[in-house]
């Protein structure tokens, strides 16, 4: 049942109750990057890991095997039933397959986020060109002072929840909210060493959020319960300190992309008994996680 590159697909059963939720969730199209050899030795996780003692530091990224674990990445989506644009890699933006994090998508319109890392804003110029050939409404942060990445972004389909984080500030939810005026926008603190709200909180189905058990986890399920206009229920999944990956998950179309077992079995026990009708994948983004990576940071999905 396993190679050293594989995903595990479980039968779908589609859940009337869960595809009559929504429009979230419904997507057509994804956008990937290729991986540079760059990321190997200058990716921004690589140089977190070494300046914070409180993390595992890897040893160096298997470019080969990152490349293979890309690619059945790539596939899965496409077999899941989208169409996958793949923007050629960029050797001088080492962390440019992370595309979730220079933009914002809802519907037919995109904000291109700032990050705080100079490097990382040149890769906005290759994204908006790629969002605007699909035939997107493109928007800009206009505020020098602003910082915002898409993985501190939780969109649920009603209102969006940002980290107030080391890589999102006051300045970047104004501008998420300007540019999205429609939807309210709900800081959520996050302290490091976590640096993205989808570490620790992540949309696992229409109204249902997975939620890490750790401090981080539970302060941030605390503030989303104060802020939220609407009413979500919360899926924990165990606490693996530093590095959870496991409730960082992507859902469209009746599909579930979580975790492996390898990685997480008590979180995918847990996702099958409260998904038995979701078509869930288990993917790993396997050498990426050594820079930090997760599952939805390796795509953008399009309506």
């Amino acid at each position: 049942r396993s190679t050293k590159f594989h995903r595990i697909l479980w039968p779908l059963v589609t859940s009337p109750a869960i595809m009559s939720s929504a429009s979230f969730g419904a997507y057509t199209r994804a956008i990937v990057r290729q991986i540079p050899d760059s990321i190997r030795d200058h990716s921004e996780g690589v140089a977190s890991r070494l300046e914070d003692p409180r993390l595992p530091v890897y040893g160096p990224i298997d470019l080969e095997k990152g490349r293979k674990e890309h690619a059945l990445y790539t596939q899965t989506l496409r077999d899941l039933g989208l169409d996958v644009t793949v923007v050629p890699a960029d050797e001088s933006t080492p962390d440019c397959p992370f595309v979730e994090d220079v933009c914002v998508v809802v519907g037919n319109r995109a904000l291109m986020t700032r990050p705080d890392g100079e490097t990382r804003r040149k890769e906005i110029d290759t994204m908006e060109k790629v969002l605007k050939d699909l035939g997107l409404e493109v928007h800009r942060v206009d505020d020098d002072l602003a910082t915002l990445e898409g993985g501190d972004v939780v969109f649920t389909g009603k209102e969006f929840f940002v980290g107030d984080s080391i890589c999102s500030n006051r300045e970047g939810h104004e501008a998420l909210a300007k540019a999205f005026p429609e939807y309210p926008v709900h800081a959520i603190g996050l302290e490091d060493p976590k640096f993205h709200l989808k570490g620790v909180i992540c949309m696992v189905a229409p109204g249902v959020m997975a939620v890490g058990e750790s401090k981080w986890g539970q302060s941030a399920w605390k503030e989303v319960q104060e802020k939220s206009k609407f009413t979500y229920e919360p899926l924990w999944l165990p606490d693996q300190k530093f590095d959870d990956f496991t409730c960082d998950v992507i859902f469209f179309n009746g599909n579930l992309i979580h975790c492996m077992k390898e990685e997480g079995a008590e979180s995918v026990k847990r996702f099958a008994k409260r998904f038995p009708d979701l078509n869930r994948v288990e993917l790993t983004v396997g050498e990426l996680k050594k820079v930090d990576a997760g599952l939805t940071c390796c795509s953008v999905l399009l309506e």
